[in-house]
């Protein structure tokens, strides 16, 4: 499963990063991988993110659900218009280690990834775990999740 992934312009291709390798597969952009990832699982792009807008009323750093079985739901860590945007796979996440400008994501494969603004992720964070609350699927909230 992959920890996170970005679009790498240099070589038009979606790069997902697990363990310390990428894998790169062929895409025009982060959006066009993520609707037809999608497409594969049932809805549009714009439908899971009007889901998720209408269910948890969020409307910035907006979740994609490709699937709730197996759960695969990634979220931003920067603006989706920046260009070195990272998209992190919520259920690769073991734990995060809150600092006050930055946070540590540590992913199950034990490799890490260092964000800035960790309120923003701490926000999507708890976003999804409401949006799955909703939809009565409870994975278990490590309690490393919630440090302030």
């Amino acid at each position: 499963m992959t920890n996170y992934m970005y679009y790498d312009y240099a070589n038009s291709k979606v790069a997902k990063i697990k363990e310390d390798k990428i894998e790169y597969e062929n895409a025009r952009s982060m959006k066009s991988y993520f609707d037809k990832q999608c497409l594969e699982n049932g809805s549009t792009l714009e439908g899971r993110k009007r889901s998720f807008i209408y269910l948890v009323h969020k409307k910035k750093y907006i979740p994609i659900t490709i699937s709730l079985s197996p759960l695969r739901i990634y979220f931003p860590i920067a603006p989706i218009k920046d260009p070195s945007c990272k998209w992190v796979n919520f259920s690769s996440i073991k734990e995060i280690l809150y600092h006050k400008k930055t946070c540590t994501i540590i992913f199950y494969d034990d490799t890490c990834l260092t964000c800035n603004n960790p309120e923003r992720i701490k926000e999507s964070i708890h976003a999804i775990y409401r949006y799955l609350n909703i939809l009565n699927i409870y994975p278990q909230l490590p309690s490393q999740l919630e440090q302030p």
